[in-house]
């Protein structure tokens, strides 16, 4: 992607007994952050002052100590710098450059003046001599780089604005202004007009407009027919006032049903949660049982041993001594000394006895323990049953009676709606009608001197099909919400932005677009290799717009952050200037230069040193 035009590095305020004011911006994305009061819009002025603006930036306390502006830029190719030096009280400037003397420039563009500003920057540019029209005779003059400015530099009243980028508002510029947009969109110039135009071509001209008028005017009384409303406009309105009073009230009704169903639904709620925790304590207990009757059991078996060792040792203390088993030996010739000394049986059956009892009592607290359990369990399964039918109950009014009415109160909502929406349009076409017969009747009274007319300057829809889409893809890229389609529009020489002008949005949006829009012309011009300054600077495209509630599907919540990865990322090799007053992304410091203004006394306070 070949670079063109030049790039902005430093701008610097000088003064006496003050320290210099100065901020420095690189290649790709400069984002300048901070809160109001700051400098930020300050620096804009200045800035636009140094690329020819008869008005000096507006005075700020901080600033009544400085005399001089200093704005030094460079060729993206080169690291040499070239500096503009101008007073502030205003006055011509003065060129600094290390490889040639100092000279000075006139502040006032003139085809006849070598050495003004605004050709110096237009030579950087690639737009030296460069022609556009000025009226729609065709009479043409020289560009100067204040017809660029706008495209460039955009500040933070004409960010949000409802004109085009393309215009200032006054129409004696407005021919001029789109002949510029052209210029830098085709990289073709007016210098080829001829001033003079064939007056049989204008007629043929007026003659087609006028036939397309009148189709248009008859396709659009044929989709007022198609709707088949008895009345006229009058009436209509008198409907729609009707049917949006009905509305209203549909949309009331069925707010105040789904509240009701609402909180039946809380109430059904709350009683499943309660017979979830009584069928939870009743599963506890008849596990519990279950283990009781394990433990009976081992009781039981524990009991049979006992009794059966008892009698045992009972019969064994009944028991004679013998001969020895393994010797023969008598009892008396038995030698003891290397056996343990044993219970005597009786003792052994009398320790069983006394455990056997304990284990009685045991069993005897474990039936009382079951029978309270099984108490328990009763009452706990009464309950449940009664919640349920509480439960059938709240779903009973659930479906019998609230169901019905919602859906009562919907259908009501739509019909409403439908018909709401079918007086809209058929007011919307009337006045389509009454815009079209007036088109119609102005032609016919056009002179035959405006018959010999130009045709008009303005922009093409067909020639901006590229750029359009270079806005949708950067549209895309910063997660614009509801994205479809991005044209233009012929008559408001404007994006349309998914059927919807620019200018209908609200400010946030329309900030937001505007900036697309410079970025875009900024993206064509170096993709296909066209001449343009190089950079844009755009202030606070991003503070006054608000993202979607998070209730409304579809609509992404990261377009700030995406904006600025965005164009870190696409626009690289050129230079983009963002002044905002929210900080960017933590994250973006390594992919742009990130200049932060605290507004207090920690970090960089602002543009200009406070007074110590």
């Amino acid at each position: 992607m070949a670079m063109t035009g030049f790039q902005l590095r430093r701008l610097t305020l000088v003064g006496n007994g003050v320290p210099n004011a100065e901020v420095q911006f690189n290649e790709g994305l400069n984002v300048v952050s901070g809160p109001s009061d700051t400098g930020k819009t300050f620096i804009v002025q200045c800035i636009d002052y140094m690329f020819g603006a008869s008005n000096v930036p507006k005075p700020i306390p901080e600033s009544e100590r400085y005399e001089t502006v200093r704005l030094a830029l460079s060729l993206p190719s080169s690291k040499e710098e070239f500096v503009l030096e101008r007073s502030m009280r205003g006055g011509n400037f003065t060129l600094i450059s290390t490889s040639q003397a100092d000279r000075t420039l006139s502040a006032k563009h003139s085809a006849d003046d070598k050495d003004s500003v605004s050709r110096y920057l237009l030579g950087l540019s690639g737009l030296t001599g460069k022609k556009v029209r000025k009226n729609k005779q065709g009479v043409t003059r020289e560009v100067s780089f204040r017809d660029l400015a706008r495209l460039i530099l955009v500040d933070e009243e004409t960010v949000i604005s409802e004109e085009s980028p393309i215009l200032s508002g006054q129409y004696t510029t407005a021919t001029s202004e789109s002949a510029v947009f052209r210029l830098l969109l085709t990289g073709v110039d007016d210098s080829s007009i001829i001033s003079i135009e064939d007056p049989k071509v204008a007629k043929g001209r007026q003659a087609g407009k006028a036939e397309m008028l009148e189709l248009l005017l008859s396709q659009t009384k044929g989709r007022i027919a198609e709707l088949q409303l008895p009345g006229d406009a009058k009436v209509w309105q008198d409907q729609l006032t009707q049917v949006e009073s009905l509305y209203e009230a549909a949309q009331k009704e069925l707010a105040v049903e789904q509240q009701n169903a609402a909180s039946l639904e809380g109430k059904r709620r709350v009683e499943l949660n309660g017979l979830r925790k009584l069928e939870s304590q009743s599963g506890v207990l008849r596990e519990l049982q279950r283990r009781f009757t394990l433990l009976e059991q081992q009781y039981l078996s524990d009991l049979r041993r006992l009794e059966s060792i008892a009698e045992a040792g009972s019969r064994l203390g009944q028991m004679n001594e013998e001969r020895c088993l393994v010797c023969g030996a008598l009892a008396e010739h038995q030698e003891h000394e290397h056996q343990k000394e044993d219970a005597a049986p009786g003792d052994v059956a009398q320790s069983c006895l006394a455990e056997a009892a304990k284990i009685r009592a045991l069993i005897s607290d474990l039936h009382l323990t079951r029978e309270e359990n099984d108490k328990e369990i009763t009452r706990l399964h009464d309950q449940c049953e009664l919640a349920r039918e509480h439960i059938r109950a709240v779903s009973a009014d659930l479906t019998e009676l609230l169901k019905p009415r919602v859906e009562i109160a919907l259908l009501r909502l739509r019909e409403s709606q439908t018909t709401r929406d079918t007086y809209r349009h058929v007011i919307e076409l009337n006045g389509r009608v009454n815009e079209l017969q007036g088109l119609l009747s102005d032609l016919g009274n056009l002179t035959a001197t405006k018959g010999a007319e130009l045709a008009t300057a303005r922009i093409r829809a067909d020639e901006t099909e590229d750029f359009c889409q270079e806005v949708e893809s950067l549209l895309r890229a910063w997660h614009f919400p509801g994205l479809d389609r991005v044209t233009f529009s012929e008559g408001d020489q404007d994006i349309v932005i998914s059927g919807r002008t620019r200018a209908s949005h609200g400010k946030g949006v329309r900030a937001i677009a505007h900036a697309a829009f410079n970025l875009a012309l900024l993206k064509s011009c170096l993709k296909r290799e066209m001449p343009h300054p190089g950079f844009v600077l755009i202030d606070s495209p991003l503070v006054v717009y608000r993202e979607p509630d998070t209730n409304e599907g579809g609509f992404s919540h990261d377009v700030k952050d995406a904006f600025y990865r965005s164009i870190a990322e696409d626009l690289r090799s050129a230079q983009v200037i963002i002044f905002e007053n929210e900080d960017p992304p933590f994250d973006l410091d390594n992919k742009a230069t990130v200049i932060k203004f605290t507004g207090a006394s920690h970090g960089r306070q602002g543009f200009i040193p406070k007074k110590h």
